[in-house]
């Protein structure tokens, strides 16, 4: 249905100019003429122009304050930036820095070895790729013996003994707060993109292959239920073929025991959140 106001708008105007002009006839009517009688007007004598009044002094301009020029404010010489040491000199940093992260004393152990940043950079790049480099990580081998349960002369079962094995390595990884690992190792990608270079990868950026770790760690399946081997000839593999089919990296984790797999998972996702929030990705 159209609008109407405009038109009724209109009507409105026209018919009070209307009015108006009716109103204005009405009320303005001459009135009927009468007789005219001749009546004589005295003139009134001539006045004087009044004096012309004397002009007023100006007043005195005022003389604007003097302009008071404060002295330069002293310049303030800014702090020197943050100055990252040669990548062969970085262990002591990686140290220090770790006091940061966690205080749990068992990292300590952690960051023993030499070419902190090197060996970080390769046990991500194997794990990308589905495998574990245990030279970079010998001294996070757990210790004692990996515990089976014979149940008949080909079959056995990974006795749950053998997850305490890695509880200290899980307690420490998830004492590390997600957020100050995240800055931290903002802090240091000039330098692990330098070591990833050495690895013959040019300029492709790390950061790309260590959530390719990240992702394939997270893919692991928490399972709770036995876990059924076999020894076809030293070493043990997994009943399952699902399991078996798993990369080598990801059967690690899973003997790691439920518990464990799945607190490393959820402190690897919040240190995941903090470096894409802190990258930009």
């Amino acid at each position: 249905m159209p609008d109407n106001k405009p038109i009724i708008i209109t009507l409105v105007i026209v018919v009070a100019a209307i009015i108006g002009v009716i109103v204005y006839f009405v009320t303005s009517t001459e009135p009927e003429p009468t007789a005219v009688q001749e009546i004589a007007i005295p003139v009134p004598p001539a006045v004087p122009d009044p004096e012309p009044e004397p002009e007023a002094e100006p007043e005195p301009e005022v003389e604007p304050d003097p302009v008071v020029e404060l002295p330069p404010e002293p310049e303030v010489e800014e702090e020197p930036a943050f100055v990252l040491p040669l990548l062969d000199d970085s262990d002591s940093l990686i140290r220090d820095g770790a006091v940061s992260l966690t205080r749990h004393e068992g990292v300590n152990g952690w960051l023993a070895p030499s070419q902190l940043i090197r060996k970080f950079v390769a046990f991500v790049d194997n794990v990308a790729h589905g495998q574990v480099a245990k030279e970079p990580v010998r001294q996070l081998t757990p210790e004692g013996p990996f515990l089976v349960k014979r149940i008949d002369e080909d079959t056995f079962e990974l006795d749950p003994a053998s997850y305490d094995r890695y509880n200290l390595a899980t307690e420490v990884a998830i004492s590390v707060d997600a957020r100050r690992a995240a800055e931290f190792y903002h802090l240091l990608r000039p330098l692990i993109q330098e070591a990833y270079s050495e690895l013959g990868y040019g300029e492709t950026s790390f950061d790309n292959r260590m959530f390719e770790a990240i992702g394939r760690l997270l893919e692991t399946p928490v399972i709770e239920d036995p876990i059924r081997l076999v020894q076809p000839v030293v070493m043990y593999k997994y009943e399952d073929e699902k399991l078996e089919s798993l990369s080598a990296v990801q059967k690690q984790m899973i003997r790691m025991g439920p518990r464990n797999t799945r607190l490393i998972q959820n402190k690897i996702r919040e240190i995941s959140l903090e470096l894409r929030a802190i990258l930009g990705r």
